[in-house]
């Protein structure tokens, strides 16, 4: 029986550095004998011998059982990624990750590349090489919450909260500014982040009730959405965003393009620009004044969107947009499920419709129904628009 005491007694009586090269052949032989299993593992699997029993055997998920299968399967087809893991050079991690980002033209590549990265930065490599899906950006926005409940040992409110990407992204955003303007007086330590991060919170209740001279004034979120050449365009270091996200952002966002090098090395910058200039944004949020979508009518947190999607073909004209508040823009095509169709240009010129999207072998059509919250939007402001489209 291992007797845990007594194995440290007598790793106590070595130095420091057999202990350290003792402890790299260590990590070294615990690499090796994970890919002789992996191996193991792919024969028991040609033979069909694997069940999800073997999951309560090990002690480990089922599904951390597949994945094994699948990156047992892998290795057939990358064998240089196969003896860099038999090398011990690889961590479990890394070994994974290596077999999602290889092929067999790159297999001697990421045997190399993957042990000089961290499993961190691997997988969000592996999660580049995909972009999401509309619908799994609604099923994430859908997933959103925030629970609280009182502890009543302590007396404390606690709780815990999740917000989707850019939702997250702005949220983290304001928090760190607020953080950030805490500092200390002179010859005072600083206060714990976590306590900061609390205080931060209670700023923007103070701030909801009306106070003016909190540390929350003034404060607005900042999101940078990386957008690279190639790959899904990515937010709070390695969040992937749907193409249909990132295309409602684009209208009302600042773009600074980054000049990068073959190997994606930023080596210059350009001048930051706006998608849609100022001047259009402008004559849109002056004709319209509110959110034009049905029943709403909020004046304030307004953005701009595009009635026919860019990708689809619309433009930038006035006529294609209309301001409507950032909780209806996500309900709005290209992201959302319905759509505002007709004149913007006209107080009563636009309805709301559900996009029914139908596929077909070879051919996708998109029809349109009436949607049951629909209506006229009303308005104080009625007659037709004057030239050149912006009602004043």
């Amino acid at each position: 029986m291992f007797d845990w005491h007594e194995e440290l007694d007598d790793l106590r009586t070595h130095s420091l550095e057999w202990l350290r090269a003792a402890r790299t052949e260590a990590v070294r032989e615990e690499r090796r004998w994970h890919l002789r299993r992996l191996a193991i593992t792919r024969v028991l699997d040609e033979r069909g011998a694997l069940t999800d029993a073997v999951a309560a055997e090990d002690g480990v998920r089922v599904r951390d059982v597949h994945e094994a299968v699948e990156v047992a399967r892998a290795l057939d087809e990358l064998p240089c990624v196969a003896a860099a893991g038999g090398d011990g050079l690889l961590s479990a991690e890394q070994l994974t990750a290596a077999t999602r980002l290889a092929d067999p033209t790159t297999d001697a590549e990421w045997a190399t590349r993957a042990s000089r990265c961290t499993p961190v930065d691997l997988q969000r490599m592996v999660r580049a090489q995909r972009t999401p899906t509309v619908d799994e950006s609604r099923r994430r926005f859908d997933a959103r919450e925030l629970r609280t409940w009182w502890d009543g040992s302590t007396g404390m409110l606690r709780g815990r909260f999740a917000l989707a990407d850019l939702q997250g992204a702005a949220f983290e955003s304001v928090i760190d500014q607020l953080v950030e303007r805490q500092r200390p007086r002179r010859g005072e330590p600083w206060e714990r982040r976590e306590r900061r991060a609390a205080d931060a919170l209670m700023a923007l209740v103070e701030r909801a009730q009306g106070a003016t001279d909190t540390i929350a004034e003034g404060v607005r979120p900042k999101v940078v959405v990386h957008v690279p050449s190639s790959g899904p365009a990515e937010v709070a270091g390695g969040v992937m965003l749907a193409d249909e996200t990132l295309e409602q952002l684009r209208v009302n966002c600042v773009i600074e393009a980054v000049v990068v090098d073959d190997q994606g090395t930023p080596v210059g910058m350009a001048r930051a620009v706006r998608a849609l200039s100022p001047r259009r944004s402008r004559a849109v949020l002056t004709r319209d004044g509110a959110c034009r979508f049905p029943g709403c009518g909020a004046r304030t947190g307004l953005e701009v969107h595009h009635l026919v999607p860019r990708s689809a073909g619309g433009s930038d004209e006035l006529g294609n947009l209309a301001a409507v508040c950032a909780p209806h823009h996500r309900r709005l095509v290209p992201h959302g499920r319905l759509r505002l169709v007709g004149n913007p240009n006209r107080p009563d010129g636009l309805e709301l419709v559900e996009v029914v999207a139908e596929s077909r072998p070879q051919d996708r059509r998109t029809r349109h129904r009436p949607h049951s919250g629909s209506g006229r939007r009303r308005s104080s402001t009625a007659g037709p628009a004057p030239p050149g489209g912006a009602r004043r």
